[in-house]
């Protein structure tokens, strides 16, 4: 993956910008983690904090005048949260830093004015081991011994001009400056600073258009090695100070043979790029002190309190994997992109990559569309290119696709008696093997109602591929679906599932689609359609967010049936996801439930699912929920089959097999030859269902260990209990079954269990899984 990519991400997720507090701060002070130290009663934390901006805090705290408290967004609600008062308190009241300057460096820079701007930079450079040294009229400290004895005690300067000289700052008394003196310094020192801010100089001997200094820099026209405190218009302490920061940084670099205006955009005050939601937030009175000049802790406290801790995070709260980790979407990214990056080594990030269902709810809640599922998606497909994405995690996923696309369950036909078809009619593989009877009877209605004949293709879009990050499976998929679909007349495609049309959009633009709910919308109702009595919660497929048509459309089908429905906290294009997109639920089960619960904590009534997934995800959490055709086109009276146990892997299998074989016979009037067995009589306890549901063991896998046993024999025999054991690796991974022979002849399934561990002599043919084709990292187990 190219660093760019990570970059543009980075660019979208706005989270580390800067609060507006402290991007119009010329210092950068962070004033939300002033207040939130303060809050805590972390004072000298918020001292330590402060001073990594704020050159002599001790000083500069007592004289800031607070430029932030107008860009804050409290004013919006009432008044802005009065930074300088938590400065105020906290260089009153918190442990002094002492400072560290660097090793020397035998740079000497002369400093013509002791005023505030001169004495900032003179520490400044005494910090990075420099040898300033501050030309004085007097006593040091300019203006600052101007100001209230209560705001500015005596003591605090003689402590600020102390802590100069115990850095090494010399200080040298002067009786005059002229342009001469300038002009040997120029000559005889690294650099030289002029700070305007102190009154006792007077500079009014040199053009008033060489006193004006570059914004970042303080660069001045004078000479390269010359640079400026604040000039007329900088009138205020911050200003001051600010002057002195960056020209003791410009001083340093040019030392060091560095453009003093490399990289000094963070510098800039000015808006933020931090989105912040005000919903919710209720006004909080200002703070008033006893006594403006020595606020108490308390009053502090209170002060700090009002701060909103400015940050986007607006994907979070939705999402499980945002949520549940500590950090926002670009920390996540960078954390990816080094997992793919990484030479050698465990890839932690695994994990956690699997557990993004690519869903894209983070984009619609993002002020700027940073969509982290994208950033996945590429990532996975990175990470099987370098072969660094073990296969195990979504294998079965896979396998189930190449079955779904195998003779056993993929054909397409135009409708019977044509030989053209205006339409085909792709129900997609999930809603086809769990509801395969409702299936072919909405497919007689749409032939019954729609001009110009309607075929039927059944198989599997591709989606587990693309998921998964298999673009050469899923490269082969689409070549496959265009060929046929052209061999078909190159007809509309009338779509069941939202994954497929967002995969057919993304991957087979070519092919002109339509979602079935405004096809459906448009016809009479199936004369078996009954609604419920109760109200339905309705749950729009995280796939078809943006797929308003549909969305609206199965509304006023749904009201046409006379059927109530509820919305739910959030749907339309701020739908949840059940945990299945990504194949979340297959690489890590425990996100996947996690996701679908957050999806059901909002609904209460049940559910009306247009996803055949997302219906048995909420049925096997306990909560009734119906698909549209369960209510248009009903097997079974609804009020029943909402809260029956859904179908597992195995039974969506072979509803798709007998799916081919009923449309083939019953409709197309073709004979079907059928796959012949040893017909066992295989008896498997509920509890032994769920768990080989867990470890994605099917029946037929399960019966293929069963039927070689009964052909060769077991592997062994418990000469205890008297129970078999037999194992097969048909691929990559043994299967085991440990089982019991009844007199009757029957068989009773005991336990079932896998692994990729390959076992000396277990039988099999051991062939490569089709999912493994590509980007196979031999690793076993989930990731």
């Amino acid at each position: 993956m190219e660093q760019s990519v990570l970059e543009q991400f980075e660019n979208l997720c706005t989270q580390e910008a800067l609060p507006a507090c402290q991007s119009h701060c010329p210092l950068q002070v962070d004033g939300r983690a002033l207040a939130s130290l303060t809050a805590e009663g972390k004072i000298d934390e918020a001292r330590k904090n402060l001073e990594r901006n704020m050159p002599l805090a001790a000083i500069s705290g007592r004289v800031c005048e607070g430029p932030c408290r107008e860009h804050c967004l409290r004013t919006a609600l009432d008044s802005g949260v009065n930074i300088p008062l938590l400065e105020l308190c906290i260089v009153q009241e918190g442990r002094p830093v002492k400072p560290f300057p660097l090793p020397g460096t035998n740079k000497t820079i002369a400093v013509v004015g002791s005023g505030l701007s001169g004495l900032v930079a003179a520490y400044g450079l005494a910090m990075k081991g420099h040898k300033p040294v501050i030309l004085t009229m007097g006593r040091p400290g300019g203006k600052l011994w101007d100001l209230s004895r209560r705001l500015m005690p005596a003591e605090v300067i003689e402590d600020g001009l102390q802590t100069l000289k115990n850095i090494k700052v010399e200080f040298l008394d002067v009786k005059t400056f002229d342009r001469a003196d300038l002009d040997e310094l120029t000559r005889e020192r690294g650099g030289v600073f002029l700070a305007p801010d102190d009154p006792l100089f007077d500079f009014s001997w040199l053009p008033p258009e060489s006193l004006v200094a570059d914004r970042v820099t303080r660069s001045s026209n004078l000479n390269e090695k010359i640079f400026l405190g604040p000039d007329r218009h900088e009138k205020t302490f911050l200003e001051a100070v600010s002057a002195g920061k960056k020209a003791a940084l410009s001083l340093d670099r040019l030392f060091q043979g560095v453009n003093p205006a490399t990289a000094r955009e963070k510098e800039m005050t000015g808006p933020t790029r931090l989105r912040v939601d005000l919903g919710g937030r209720e006004p909080i009175k200002e703070m008033e002190p006893k006594e403006p000049t020595a606020p108490d802790k308390d009053e502090a406290k209170a002060e700090a309190a009002r701060c909103l801790r400015c940050a986007c995070l607006a994907c979070l709260p939705p999402c499980p994997l945002l949520r549940g980790r500590k950090g926002y979407p670009k920390k996540y990214a960078r954390e990816f992109y080094n997992n793919i990056i990484t030479a050698f080594g465990i890839r932690h990030s695994n994990r956690h990559i699997n557990s993004c269902t690519e869903c894209g709810l983070c984009a619609q809640l993002c002020p700027n569309g940073a969509n982290l599922g994208q950033f996945v998606a590429k990532a996975k497909i990175e990470m099987v290119k370098t072969s660094h994405m073990p296969v195990s995690a979504h294998e079965f996923a896979l396998e189930d696709q190449v079955f779904s696309n195998s003779d056993e369950a993929a054909f397409i036909r135009l409708q019977p008696g044509s030989t053209t078809s205006a339409a085909l009619f792709f129900p997609g593989c999930q809603l086809s093997g769990a509801s395969p009877e409702g299936v072919l009877d909405l497919y007689r209605h749409l032939m019954a109602h729609l001009p110009g004949g309607v075929g039927l293709w059944a198989g599997c879009c591709g989606a587990p591929g693309r998921w998964s990050g298999r673009r050469r499976l899923t490269d082969k998929t689409v070549a496959t679906m265009a060929e046929v679909w052209k061999k078909s007349g190159s007809p509309t495609v009338i779509l069941a599932c939202p994954s497929c049309a967002r995969f057919f959009e993304a991957e087979l633009p070519d092919i002109p689609i339509l979602g079935l709910w405004p096809v459906l919308e448009k016809l009479a109702l199936p004369e078996r359609a009954v609604p419920l009595a109760e109200p339905l919660v309705v749950h729009d497929p995280c796939a078809a967010r943006l797929d308003m048509e549909s969305q609206t459309s199965l509304r006023r089908l749904m009201e046409k049936l006379g059927q109530a429905l509820l919305e739910p906290p959030m749907s339309g294009r701020k739908t949840l996801c059940c945990g299945y997109g990504g194949l979340v639920s297959e690489a890590v089960p425990e996100m996947g439930r996690q996701f679908v619960q957050e999806r059901l904590s909002g609904c209460q009534e049940p559910i009306l699912a247009w996803c055949s997934v997302c219906r048995d995800r909420f049925r096997a959490e306990g909560r009734g929920a119906l698909h549209p055709i369960d209510l248009l086109f009903p097997q079974a009276p609804p009020q029943a089959v909402m809260t029956e146990e859904p179908p597992g892997i195995s039974a969506k299998r072979e509803g798709r097999r007998f799916f081919k074989i009923k449309a083939l016979t019953d409709i197309f009037g073709e004979a079907v030859e059928e796959t012949k067995t040893m017909g066992l009589n295989v008896d498997v306890p509920g509890s032994v269902l769920r768990d080989m549901e867990s470890r994605r063991i099917l029946m037929t896998d399960v019966m293929a260990v069963l039927e070689n046993a009964a052909k060769n024999g077991p592997s062994f025999i418990n000469q205890e209990t008297g129970r078999r054991l037999a194992n097969l690796r048909p691929r990559q991974v043994t299967y085991w079954v440990e089982y019991d022979e009844r007199q009757d002849g029957s068989i009773l399934v005991h336990r079932a269990w896998c692994h990729r561990m390959e076992t000396p002599g277990a039988p099999g043919e051991r062939k490569e899984s089709p999912a493994s084709e590509e980007g196979f990292a031999r690793t076993g187990g989930r990731v």
